[in-house]
């Protein structure tokens, strides 16, 4: 019985562990222990924390495996603090998001539950889109984290499909363009369209300049609830779908359909829903409804989505993370509704 008490204490206890974790990176700590070792009145200077409280909240952040003693008063980053700094791969996008937008909206779970929409909706008065509208720092939090996202998983989606080398791609949802950029520095004579959000657009903007192909790219601004701009040879929807219901994402495939040529191809990828995690699937699918109202979907499922919006699915491929990527045409039959 005591076993199970403290492993239903732990869980109970998980909103510490978040606010805990994102306070780190909140006051830099990942970032000021990048260096090495630092005393208390060191990092205390440098996150503005008094010396005694710093001293109690350290000690919450060794047990929890983030940072170790490295003598008298003094503390070093261990691998897994590696993970919260600003950088490539890294998890600080999404920590802040956690710790804030990400909190708020679950403590509002029941609703979701009652009702079958977003919880992030109900607490904001706005969905997750208008808010980072409206919120230019919790925008690029998100972008930070969609990018870490884009990044660990980057080289598998690129050995898994043979991208064209010419021609023109449009990435819809681009996000930060982290995925366009990297297809048009590895061939020199393809041709980009960003589309994305008018408060976002900026920010793959950006990512195309650092990269030096913002030449090639055309930057489009706007809904695809609406529309979505012409002229591409292949659309790719990365990570977009799971983001709404079923109504709204038959929406946004058709639109694309009404988009892509004779000859064009679509190729949608996303995180398929694995049953054999079952605990993972069940959260990362949760965490969608109470985020957007949308869900997580098997292979199968997107399947099903794609002909109802009018295309053939012509082939599916799945790499060892979860990820699917399902390529389709226009299908010039009729629309399965």
């Amino acid at each position: 019985m005591t076993g199970m008490f403290e492993r239903l204490n732990a869980l109970l206890d998980g909103h510490i562990r978040t606010q805990l974790v994102a306070s780190a990176v909140r006051f830099r700590i990942p970032d000021h222990l990048a260096d090495g070792t630092l005393t208390d009145v060191e990092l205390g200077g440098l996150t503005g924390i008094g010396v005694p409280t710093l001293r109690r909240y350290m000690r919450a952040l060794e047990g929890l495996g983030l940072v170790e003693p490295a003598g008298e008063n003094a503390y070093r980053g261990t691998e897994l603090i590696e993970l919260l700094r600003r950088g490539t791969g890294s998890l600080y996008g999404h920590a802040l998001m956690a710790g804030t937008e990400y909190y708020q909206a679950w403590s509002e779970l029941d609703y979701a539950l009652r009702t079958g929409d977003s919880a992030f909706e109900h607490r904001y008065g706005r969905d997750l889109w208008h808010h980072l509208d409206g919120d230019d720092d919790a925008a690029v939090s998100f972008a930070r984290t969609m990018r870490s996202n884009t990044e660990r998983f980057l080289e598998e989606i690129l050995e898994l499909y043979d991208f064209p080398d010419d021609g023109v791609v449009a990435d819809l949802g681009a996000g930060d363009g982290t995925l366009l950029a990297e297809l048009l520095v590895r061939s020199p004579k393809l041709r980009g369209i960003a589309f994305e959000q008018p408060a976002t657009i900026g920010i793959a903007r950006q990512t195309m300049e650092d990269r030096a192909v913002a030449d090639r790219c055309e930057f489009v601004a706007g809904d695809f609830m609406a529309e979505v701009p012409r002229g591409a040879d292949i659309y790719v929807i990365k990570s977009v779908i799971h983001n709404w219901n079923d109504e709204a994402a038959l929406r946004i495939l058709r639109n694309c359909r009404a988009s892509v040529g004779e000859h064009g191809r679509l190729l949608l990828i996303e995180r398929a829903l694995k049953i054999d995690d079952a605990l993972e699937a069940a959260i990362r699918d949760l965490a969608m409804l109470v985020l957007l109202g949308g869900q997580s979907r098997s292979v199968g499922e997107y399947e099903v989505l794609l002909r109802r919006a009018g295309y053939a699915v012509e082939r599916t491929l799945t790499a060892p993370s979860g990820f699917c990527l399902l390529e389709a045409r226009p299908s010039w039959g009729y629309f399965v509704r």
